[in-house]
């Protein structure tokens, strides 16, 4: 019986260790599915002149999860008439716990919403065009980071198992 609960307490650590090295190891890929949506967005924007709703019922289809469910909130709040500054600040707090990254990188996307609807497509590319510089400097910063990271924790959390066993013998 000592014996199953050993293996229990090392695999309910490892598997809390796995879990959360699973969550840093999204968080490059999610900053890289947001920058293609971007690149696309830019692109319904600046050639396609497509409206904003439109645009992000586009990114909607073309998107995975979690940003999907992300796009498809702006589209419903664009066509409830919200405005865009306000409706991509309210989804961006609101989807915040549906992601697995840093409030930095949310401060970035934020950035997205102070010239999206406002001005002229042309200021509107030039602002997609610096977050999306901004965005790529930081996933590529993540992805080392992530990395590390994620190594440590799935080896911390089979080793904190291990110790705590240790302990209690």
């Amino acid at each position: 019986m000592v014996i199953f609960g050993c293996v229990g307490i090392i695999a309910g650590c490892g598997s809390l260790g796995l879990w959360l090295a699973n969550r840093i190891r999204r968080r490059p890929v999610e900053l890289r599915e947001f920058l293609m949506a971007l690149s696309l967005l830019d692109t319904e924007i600046v050639w396609g002149a497509t409206p904003l709703p439109e645009a992000f019922g586009i990114l909607k289809e073309r998107t995975d999860a979690p940003w999907q469910g992300f796009f498809a909130d702006l589209q419903d709040r664009l066509q409830r008439g919200e405005s865009a500054s306000i409706a991509w600040n309210d989804v961006s707090l609101a989807q915040n716990s549906h992601f697995c990254l840093k409030h930095e990188d949310w401060q970035v996307i934020r950035d997205v919403s102070k010239g999206l609807g406002r001005s002229d497509r042309q200021e509107q590319h030039k602002q997609l065009e610096l977050i999306q510089r901004q965005l790529a400097l930081i996933k590529d910063q993540a992805g080392i980071w992530s990395e590390k990271q994620a190594k440590m924790w799935s080896y911390l959390g089979f080793l904190c198992g291990i110790a705590g066993v240790l302990i209690l013998i």
